[in-house]
Order: structure tokens, then C-alpha cells, then sequence
């Protein structure tokens, strides 16, 4: 069985909503908390958490994932990649979610893993009518090329550096790509 990490993004600066998303209530309940529900139900073979603010750090160690300090987050996006890749342990592939999309189903995510357990080399994404989405799963062969990435550069790049080695899976409901 291949080792995936799944890493949680949730170091971001809400730049479209001018405050702190990840804090504002759904249900009564803070939106980042959705995701680490939701991946406490599969079994990876560690979850690491990015963050810049405590109380996300506090909460997912409490479900037992490896909270990670971002203190570098207004460099951008590859500073909580790279803060993850270089404290994760050994692994077959980094499984990355982004903390502000609460609707991500587990079933997506068994679908998104299985492809990966039979496509090791590959790096699978979810698509809804011909749009990629979040989550996406990146080989182990591409660790380094995500560890170059600088200052807002994401796994897009990354992607589209490796379009021959895209695979992706379709879901059926575009909800799962609400992000706030």
C-alpha cells in the first residue's frame, strides 16, 4: 500500500475577503475545521497542518496531525509548501487541500487516492466540466520541483511543468469546489 501526506494550506492571507475566512462560521463552526474532519476519516499516513494562527495549530494537533508554524506566509504560497515537504516524513505522495473548501467529500478523496495507488508516478487532480481543482496529489519524483517554487507560485506550475503526467479524476458536483 503507498504512503500519502496530506497537507492542509491554511496559512493563506484572505486577500479577496479582507479577513480571516478560515475563522468565519458555517453552521457554527469555523470553516478550516471542515477539512480536518473530514481527513481524520482516512487513513494517511500523516496530515500536516500549515497555518500562521494558533488556534488552527492547537486544533489540529488535537485530532493528533502535525501542526506546522508558517511564520514566512506573506512570501506566499510556496513557503507553506515547502514548510510542509520539509517536515513530512517518508512518503509515496503529498496529497495537498486547501482549508477554505468545506465541501470536500471523502468519497472524493478515496476516488483521488485510489487513482494514485495505480498511477505512483502520476499527479491526479480532480476535474469538474474540464475545470482542475483542489485536492491534488503530487508524486514523491516531484518533491524537489515543488521545493524550487518561490513566493506565490502553487502546484500550477509544478503542473503544468509535468502535463504529460496529469491524470484526472472526474466528480460529480461542482460544491466540492466552493472554496470561501
Amino acid at each position: 500500500m503507498l504512503k500519502i501526506s496530506a497537507i492542509v494550506m491554511a496559512a493563506g492571507m484572505s486577500r479577496r475577503m479582507q479577513q480571516d475566512k478560515l475563522h468565519l462560521k458555517l453552521n457554527n463552526r469555523p470553516i478550516y475545521e471542515y477539512i480536518l474532519h473530514t481527513l481524520n476519516k482516512y487513513s494517511f499516513h500523516e496530515v500536516l497542518v500549515v497555518a500562521k494562527d494558533e488556534d488552527i495549530l492547537k486544533k489540529a494537533e488535537r485530532f493528533g496531525f502535525k501542526g506546522i508554524n508558517n511564520p514566512h506566509y506573506l512570501r506566499g504560497k510556496s513557503e507553506s509548501i515547502k514548510a510542509a515537504l520539509k517536515n513530512s516524513q517518508k512518503t509515496d505522495g503529498y496529497m495537498f487541500f486547501v482549508a477554505d473548501q468545506p465541501f470536500i467529500k471523502l468519497k472524493t478523496i478515496k476516488k483521488l487516492c485510489a487513482k494514485f495507488h495505480d498511477n505512483p508516478s502520476c499527479i491526479v487532480l480532480p476535474y469538474y466540466n474540464r475545470v482542475p481543482g483542489n485536492p491534488v496529489i503530487f508524486p514523491y519524483s516531484l518533491k524537489e520541483e515543488l521545493l524550487q517554487l518561490e513566493n506565490d507560485q502553487g502546484g500550477k506550475v509544478v503542473i503544468n511543468n509535468n502535463r504529460n503526467k496529469i491524470i484526472g479524476v472526474h466528480i460529480l458536483t461542482n460544491s466540492e469546489y466552493l472554496d470561501i
